[in-house]
């Protein structure tokens, strides 16, 4: 290679366009790591080449054709029958591929969907040599498809072929350049569309040439099992590096350059390595640290700060950008990691499986695995631990424990610290029963007492102005001790948990005060009204997926790391990092609108007039692959925004017809980064179209003249039908008026008639009443004078049969005239019937009386006539109303009167 290609060709390589890394790229922990499986895209297979668009949207060259992730959904495309080998991406609605034996070009339609066009000049011959398209470059506004046989150049839409001398093992742009080598290792160098030998890669042997690319030791060679080279003049140079020789054992398969400085190597056995332009590893992640797999196909480094990469099995991305990094446990070495401390070079490790130590450079990524050591003794559950005056303690679920490098003293028999803190010459423990206090005697912590009345479990202990104590009992609350010289809680103020909304309730102390914090709300202690006031900002904190419940603040190990409890490992926050948002950068993207019903379902596009039965609206917006965005929408008829919501789908519900004007926004750290408008119709149903209406108005006069004819000759045979009915009905009013005369003459002689029959029953009483008294009269004086004829025949019996004639006299004066009772009876035979009918227990009297109320005589004249006393009356009218089963507010009267 001559001096000036040389020199254009490294230009080339400054001056492309790369997304940079920070310098002080996090070294310790694996970067956020993300897997996919097959099933989450459709189960197309392997991907083989992976691009990515200026919006962040990322598409894969797989075995099933063309895939697209937002961060959100996978969609799938196919184009061509073969296996899909290399994708080219203009933009989101330009994308070019190629695949076995065809390549073309992909664009988005307005359904946002993609069509597909083949390109290659000779699929429908049949050609005996099959090529596959691995590669496509893009300069300017010209595209090459690379094959091991020939370079198609694609320009204002004409394909130009260019033959190769020998077969192509591999091409690489090189900024504004593309080089090729071939099977011999011979380097070319395509310009003014023709190929130039430039170089001859003596050394190398048959090995394949994975990719090239400058460093700032020179043109760095990427073979597959030699390693790495330099290229000085015209001869390369093994690069001796200790990543060289790791990739050699790795057998490298992808390269991608990554940011400016820093390189990314997929190789077969190894997983990923990256490295910086000096050849020091700075991450190595494999199976053991996350990986599905140590094969990495594929290789692309978006905008975004996100290194994606094609795996025998599935798809995986890491977050080079984030100042997180993450150590999870896949092999069962140490645990999930509830706290940690740095201290003289070794970082302690505390877990639900005990206390475990490595050394701090050991916890760099370049090696294949993170090593940790079991403290002995220590096995158990590890709650916190805390650097007092230079002496390590922790709290074990076994108790209070002083680390001494490699061993650990039990101090105290009380079980189960969760938090540990100190009080002028005290030290605290908060234990599952209560808060311990030791106090230091000959330089160690001897237990003194527990502190009295506060029992349960006691997670935190925070102290405030010296004689202050709060402490979190879960599940119960929070209290607030005033403590004396003798550690006696003299005054408490509980807090009880219902006090708070929200869940995992924590204790936080800064320069405003004390704070409580929850899952969704924040409060602060008043202390002139000694009760806690809610705030409406919650303090955010940095948050990490799979960070455990309920920790709020991470634990600061030194000036450039903090760590984050985390489900099954732990996590650090690099803070010395400049990890830059890019979310910003990203435009706001419509991905779909659909109108749909219970039935039915369609695809649109904006500006699309919808059929009126499909007025159900489903929208999708979103910033590609990014975190922590959260959106709102708006209708042009709402006043206002839709709430806040981690979801870039909405749906409207219900629209009438009419023109609509959509408003999307995307929002993070509380600030707008992109809004985006579309508009759409809701078509009128056909029955209001404008020919609807002039057939509806022609229907209606049609409508009208054929009524008023049909009104005319109706009229006609109404006047006829109303004479008839007139006629008739004056004939049924006669007849009416004739029955209704003989009807009320008929009730007028029944009226009559019962009226005489009632006289007549009442002269056959009275008639036989004074029948009864003549009879009784006749029978009084016949025997009266049968005793005079006694006496007057014996004169000695005069006076015995005189004093029987004037017993007879008084007896028949004093007896009872029941000429009225009888005729009562006999006028109120009927009433009595009915009242047996109804009530079968009425004795005789009962009757009677029942009679003597209906009609209307007052108790004292019933009392008079039943020849009782008014108060018995009452009693036996009481009775009455028992037997006829009346309620209280019943009239007794009224009842007797409607029988």
């Amino acid at each position: 290679m001559t001096k000036k290609r040389l020199s254009l060709f490294f230009l080339a390589l400054v001056c492309g366009i790369m997304p940079g890394l920070p310098e002080n790229l996090p070294e310790r922990g694996v970067p956020l790591l993300q897997n996919f499986a097959p099933l989450h895209y459709h189960n197309k297979g392997k991907v083989w080449h992976i691009g990515s668009a200026p919006n962040g949207i990322i598409y894969f060259a797989a075995d099933g054709g063309l895939l697209e992730y937002d961060g959100k959904t996978w969609n799938s495309f196919r184009g061509s029958n073969g296996i899909t080998r290399s994708v080219l991406v203009v933009n989101d609605s330009l994308i070019f591929t190629g695949s076995d034996l065809d390549f073309g070009l992909w664009k988005r339609n307005r359904h946002m969907g993609f069509d597909y066009t083949s390109l290659y000049p000779f699929q429908k011959e049949g050609q005996n040599i099959s090529e596959e398209f691995w590669q496509i470059h893009h300069i300017r506004e010209v595209v090459f498809f690379v094959s091991s046989r020939s370079i198609y150049i694609y320009k204002n839409e004409k394909l130009i072929k260019i033959a190769t001398p020998d077969l192509f093992t591999g091409s690489y742009q090189v900024g504004d350049a593309i080089y090729l080598t071939d099977e011999n290792n011979n380097l070319y160098l395509l310009e003014d569309f023709s190929l130039k030998k430039v170089s001859e890669l003596k050394g190398l042997g048959n090995t394949e040439i994975i990719g090239i690319s400058l460093t700032n030791s020179g043109l760095m060679i990427v073979t597959r099992d030699l390693g790495l080279y330099l290229l000085s003049g015209e001869k390369p140079i093994a690069w001796i590096t200790e990543l060289s020789l790791l990739l050699k054992t790795a057998k490298v398969f992808s390269f991608e350059k990554v940011g400016n400085n820093h390189f990314a190597f997929g190789t077969v056995l190894k997983g990923l390595y990256v490295a910086n332009g000096n050849g020091q590893i700075i991450h190595h992640v494999n199976r053991q640290k996350g990986l599905p797999g140590n094969t990495v196909l594929s290789l692309h480094y978006t905008r975004a700060g996100r290194l994606w990469m094609g795996m025998d099995y599935g798809v995986s991305s890491l977050d080079m950008k984030n100042n997180f990094t993450t150590f999870y446990d896949y092999r069962g070495d140490f645990g999930t990691g509830y706290s940690a401390l740095l201290k003289e070079g070794i970082f302690y490790l505390g877990t639900n499986q005990g206390l475990y130590r490595s050394y701090w450079h050991d916890l760099k990524n370049n090696r294949e695995i993170f090593r940790f050591d079991l403290v002995p003794e220590t096995e158990g559950q590890v709650w916190t631990l805390k650097n007092i005056n230079n002496t390590i303690l922790m709290g074990h679920d076994k108790g209070l424990f002083v680390v001494a490098g490699n061993k650990v003293e039990k101090i105290g028999s009380e079980e189960g610290v969760w938090t540990i803190t100190t009080w002028k010459d005290f030290l605290l423990t908060g234990n599952y029963n209560g808060i311990s206090i030791f106090r230091k005697s000959s330089g160690q912590w001897v237990f003194l007492k527990k502190m009295d009345l506060i029992l349960g479990s006691c997670n935190q202990l925070v102290i405030e102005n010296e004689n202050i104590l709060w402490v979190n009992i879960p599940n119960f609350g929070i209290i607030r001790a005033v403590i004396n010289e003798n550690l006696y809680p003299e005054e408490r103020l509980i807090f009880t948990a219902d006090t708070f909304a929200g869940n995992h309730i924590f204790l936080m102390q800064n320069k405003a005060g004390i704070h409580i914090l929850t899952d969704t709300n924040q409060y602060i202690f008043d202390q002139g009204k000694k009760q806690f006031i809610h705030l409406a900002n919650q303090i955010i904190f940095p948050r990490v997926n799979g960070q455990l419940a309920g920790v709020y603040l991470p634990v600061p190990l030194n000036s450039e790391y903090e760590f984050y409890p985390i489900y099954n490992g732990f996590a650090l926050n690099y803070l010395a990092g400049n990890s830059e948002s890019v979310t910003e950068n990203f435009p706001l993207t419509l991905r779909k609108i659909m109108a749909f019903n219970n039935h039915e379902k369609i695809l649109l596009y904006p500006g699309a007039k919808i059929p009126r039965h499909l007025n159900n609206i489903h929208i999708e917006w979103i910033i590609p692959n990014q975190n922590n965005v959260k959106y709102q929408f708006k209708l042009n008829t709402w006043d206002d925004w839709s709430p806040l919501s981690d979801e870039n789908t909405f749906e409207i519900l219900g629209l009438s017809m009419g023109n609509y004007q959509l408003s999307a926004r995307a929002i993070t750290n509380n600030s707008i980064v992109d809004q985006q408008q579309i508009s759409f119709r809701i078509a009128a149903p056909w029955y209001l179209t404008l020919v609807a209406m002039l057939l509806y108005a022609i229907i209606l006069g049609l409508g009208l003249a054929g009524i008023y004819r049909w009104q005319t000759i109706s009229l006609k045979k109404q006047k006829k039908q109303m004479l008839i009915k007139q006629k008739n009905s004056l004939r049924q009013q006669t007849e009416k008026h004739r029955q209704e005369i003989m009807l009320l003459e008929q009730k007028r002689l029944q009226t009559e008639y019962d009226q005489l029959k009632k006289q007549l029953k009442s002269k056959t009483i009275e008639l036989a009443n004074k029948a009864r008294d003549n009879e009784e009269k006749n029978r009084l004086l016949l025997t009266l004078k049968e005793k005079c004829e006694t006496a007057q025949e014996n004169p000695a019996l005069f006076d015995t049969k005189w004093a029987e004639m004037q017993r007879i006299l008084d007896s028949y004066l004093k007896n009872e005239d029941k000429t009225f009772e009888i005729q009562m009876d006999e006028l109120h035979q009927e009433f009595f019937t009915k009242l047996r009918e109804q009530c079968p227990d009425l004795s005789h009297n009962d009757l009677r009386m029942c009679a003597y109320l209906k009609i209307g005589l007052n108790s004292k004249e019933i009392a008079e006539l039943l020849n009782i006393q008014p108060s018995s009356f009452y009693i036996s009218r009481s009775r009455l109303r028992k037997k006829l089963n009346l309620k209280t507010e019943e009239d007794l009267f009224s009842y007797l009167n409607r029988v």
